[in-house]
């Protein structure tokens, strides 16, 4: 049974080109485009794909990372695809870049906050839902979370379901939106160390490696609800002290963690050119993560039994 040169989109209600799942990745100018999120490209790179291998197998799925029954829809929908087209049952590499920053509150259907939903509850779930494919890979699979800089700005968190699901956040006037979206940042990093020592633990010969990827400061349309003047001055500024990226520079690191060789897991690399850098020191809190999964693990049991009952 052939494994799939095939990929897809996932997106969230608030950037449509959030995030790229890659079954094998052939073509690294499709992370290039999708990292830009320009909806158009998408159709017009999987047309030049198909016109230079004709055999590709290439399916665009959309998926709303906020909402968990929309990620069970194309969990479902997914592996009926794979089943369809009779190829191999397993996923090769899962890029989680899905983020949003939000400058006003939004609730999602669960009654959580909908920016930490997207950056970090989403990708803790189709994860989750996805290791099985991932583990059942023949070749070695990978886990690439991204993240950002700006969780260094985060020197303690507690950690329990009104952090993870934002709900803390909530009698805070104005909205925080640079605090929460810091919070899940750092969530992934969390995220990303523990599972790769979770993986590794239960399994040394275990295939699947998890790294975290920082894009640096890049000039991308996520500060769209953010005040023009105010964006533009942000830009300006990091523009004159030479740490603004263009996206296809800002993809580099994503690449590098997603291109590095097998036996590299647990590692955050920064800013492209194969750098990798230590995180914050809270990132690197054992017990704190520990305390992420459990509670991250609650959260998904909760949303699942609810979707079984709706479904019922």
């Amino acid at each position: 049974m052939p494994i799939p040169t095939a990929f897809l989109r996932k997106t969230s209600t608030a950037d449509p080109f959030a995030s790229l799942l890659v079954l094998h990745l052939v073509w690294v100018r499709l992370l290039h485009m999708l990292f830009q999120r320009k909806v158009i490209s998408l159709f017009l790179t999987l047309e030049g794909i198909k016109k230079e291998n004709k055999d590709a197998q290439l399916k665009v799925f959309e998926v709303d990372l906020s909402s968990f029954q929309s990620i069970l829809k194309f969990k479902s929908s997914f592996e009926k695809w794979l089943s369809d087209s009779f190829l191999h049952s397993s996923i090769q590499l899962l890029i989680n870049n899905a983020g949003m920053l939000a400058t006003s509150h939004h609730l999602t259907v669960e009654g959580y906050d909908q920016m930490m939903a997207t950056n970090y509850v989403g990708a803790f779930s189709l994860t989750k839902l996805l290791l099985p494919l991932l583990r059942n890979s023949p070749v070695g699979s990978r886990v690439v979370n991204v993240t950002s800089f700006t969780h260094r700005s985060v020197f303690s968190m507690q950690v329990d379901k009104e952090t993870v699901a934002g709900m803390c956040f909530w009698k805070s006037n104005p909205y925080p939106y640079a605090r929460i979206y810091e919070h899940s940042k750092l969530c992934m990093l969390l995220l990303s160390y523990h599972l790769h020592q979770q993986l590794h633990m239960m399994d040394k010969s275990c295939w699947i490696s998890v790294n975290a990827a920082d894009p640096g400061a890049v000039q991308t349309n996520i500060m769209r609800e953010v005040p023009s003047f105010l964006s533009h001055a942000t830009f300006v500024v990091l523009k004159l002290l030479g740490l603004l990226q263009s996206p296809n520079d800002g993809v580099s690191s994503i690449l590098d963690a997603a291109l590095a060789p097998p036996e590299i897991s647990g590692v955050y690399f920064f800013g492209g050119k194969g750098r990798t850098l230590k995180s914050s020191a809270l990132s690197h809190d054992i017990n704190l993560a520990e305390k992420l999964w459990t509670t991250s693990c609650n959260l998904f049991e909760e949303m699942k039994l609810t979707s079984e009952h709706k479904d019922g």
